[in-house]
């Protein structure tokens, strides 16, 4: 009799500080899950269940995909008011469920340790038809304000139901296997068949990537226990712009084929210039015409006349070398010049702007143009397949 007197006070203050708790509760809806938070079973601590009553009623407030349920009786009376005996065990807890009308609820039962320093026990977490979760509670016993247990029973709360409740999304991308990512975080291979996944409740963004598709994505709403389908519709992606290779080649020839006769035909002013060089036809008008002026100047031959507007056989050293480099430039950027006008033309000649149609753009050419530029050599070579 004098545990029941003993617990009347504290049956009050907690009812009241349940209501408060309520106020500030997520409504029932379809995107929250309730759970009751029944009060604090204790046979000495009874400030201290209080309070811990108040902190869990709380956390659930604050929880993502909770609400707080209509259930606030002290669990305590309930297994009395049941005949539950001094345990409260998994037949007790729902018979406790059927009274009450809810399918979760939380229930501790915590008392002081020997020294009364600290309080300890268990906070239960029970779901009809699928049994209780439990975990062990221990804080300072001095501890008798809610706010002061708060982290405590956040983290509680938390570790006896699992977290937030999930609902499934199953997602398919009409047969292209790729990556999954759940807001912005992969989630590994989904298969071409696709895939069901359990997500927290909420908004989530649903992005697939696969190789040879733009990325696919859409947004999710999850509710609790419940399972949605999602559609990403795979996007072939054609790599960009859709170039003409015959004409971008054409015109690179060409251009090749320009420069080079651009810089051929100054090599060929430049040899004009040197040999029109008064002091080069000086020194040249000192020998005969069967004579090799630039050798001559390299070995020191005497010239047979004297001429004084003739310069220096050093510098008709110069003016050979410079000569004779540019010839070589001659040699090889005609050449050049030819072959590439010549692919160039064909190139375009060839493209999908010239035919006017993809397709006969798109068909191997019979003709292969291979050209060879080398030192002494500048050759091409055609053949044409038939």
């Amino acid at each position: 009799m004098t545990r029941r007197v003993r617990l009347l006070p504290a049956l009050a203050a907690i009812a009241l500080s349940s209501v408060a708790g309520r106020a500030h509760a997520a409504p029932p809806g379809p995107d929250v899950l309730p759970v009751s938070v029944l009060a604090v079973k204790s046979d000495e601590a009874l400030d201290q269940a209080e309070a811990f009553t108040a902190a869990l009623r709380d956390a659930v407030t604050r929880s993502t995909g909770w609400s707080l349920g209509e259930a606030n009786q002290a669990v305590e009376f309930l297994a009395l008011k049941m005949k539950c005996g001094q345990t409260i065990d998994a037949a007790c807890e729902t018979r406790i469920a059927d009274v009450t009308k809810t399918d979760r609820f939380l229930w501790a039962a915590i008392d002081f340790d020997k020294s009364k320093k600290d309080v300890s026990g268990t906070l239960s977490f029970f779901v009809r038809g699928k049994g209780t979760n439990k975990v062990d509670v221990e804080f300072a016993a001095s501890i008798t304000d809610p706010k002061k247990l708060a982290a405590l029973a956040d983290s509680l709360f938390n570790k006896v139901t699992g977290g937030a409740p999930q609902g499934g999304v199953t997602v398919t991308t009409g047969g292209v296997a790729g990556q999954l990512f759940v807001d912005g975080k992969p989630m590994g291979a989904l298969p071409a068949s696709g895939g069901t996944y359990q997500l927290p409740v909420g908004s989530h963004t649903i992005t697939v990537k696969a190789p040879g598709h733009l990325d696919a994505t859409t947004t999710v709403q999850v509710q609790p226990l419940a399972s949605v389908d999602t559609v990403l519709s795979m996007t072939e992606d054609g790599g960009g712009p859709d170039v003409d290779g015959r004409m971008v080649g054409g015109i690179v020839a060409m251009g090749l084929g320009v420069g080079s006769a651009a810089f051929g035909a100054w090599a060929a002013v430049d040899v004009n210039k040197l040999r029109n060089d008064p002091g080069y036809q000086g020194f040249r008008d000192q020998y005969s015409t069967n004579d090799d002026v630039c050798e001559a100047a390299r070995s020191g031959q005497p010239p047979r006349l004297t001429n004084p507007a003739a310069t220096t056989a050093g510098q008709i050293v110069k003016i050979c070398d410079r000569a004779q480099r540019d010839e070589m430039f001659q040699a090889i950027a005609f050449p050049v010049a030819a072959v590439a006008a010549g692919i160039g033309g064909y190139l375009l000649g060839t493209s999908r702007l010239a035919k006017g149609s993809d397709e006969a753009a798109s068909k191997p050419s019979a003709w292969l143009i291979i050209p060879e530029l080398g030192p002494g050599r500048q050759s091409v070579t055609v053949r044409y397949s038939f």
